[in-house]
């Protein structure tokens, strides 16, 4: 492998810091390969520092049940915004083909990058409590318009995600009682 003399220390930084978090404690080695904990270690790094790992291609520490582990994100303790108290116009959008490991924590970080998320509902099975593959995310109105056209049709984890605006239920059901309602008279 031929790597510029001055890219080395990223590499070698990168390695070590992996492998020696990897056993301390495994999240942390997620962090460091997607180079938010140690970002200002490979500020002069360039093209090395630009270069992104999806969490699918990270090794994670085999666990004794037979199902698969939940994508881990890191949770953002900066200020949350309830749908209730925001004062704008919320939009529901519908995330669909979503991997099944695929939790609201990382749905959330996804969604992040094109503004604020205000909340993040993943669909599971009554009887089994297992995702269902999609699910619903409460954004501003701007914000929702920028996340449809930037991730719908992108992969994610392997699962091309199909990303739109939710249709109402609310509408849905009301357009059913009017046409009953006209029907009885």
């Amino acid at each position: 492998m031929n790597i510029p003399p001055r890219y080395s220390y990223c590499v070698l930084a990168t390695v070590v810091l992996a492998v020696i978090s990897y056993f301390i404690f495994p999240v942390i080695a997620i962090g460091i390969l997607i180079g938010g904990l140690v970002s200002p270690l490979f500020a002069n790094c360039g093209v090395a520092a630009k270069q992104t790992v999806s969490p699918a291609s990270i090794p994670t520490p085999a666990k004794s049940s037979a199902a698969a582990p939940a994508v881990e994100a890191d949770t953002d303790d900066s200020i949350v915004m309830t749908r209730a108290e925001y004062a704008g116009e919320v939009k529901t959008i519908y995330v669909g083909n979503l991997p099944y490991r695929a939790n609201e924590a990382a749905i959330r970080k996804l969604f992040a990058e094109y503004g604020l998320v205000l909340s993040v509902r993943l669909v599971k099975d009554r009887d089994t409590g297992k995702r269902r593959g999609y699910g619903f995310v409460e954004m501003p109105a701007d914000a929702a318009d920028a996340a449809i056209a930037a991730l719908n049709e992108t992969e994610y984890l392997q699962r091309t995600l199909k990303v739109r605006e939710a249709n109402e239920k609310k509408e849905l059901l009301k357009s059913e009682d009017d046409s009953s309602d006209s029907a009885e008279l």
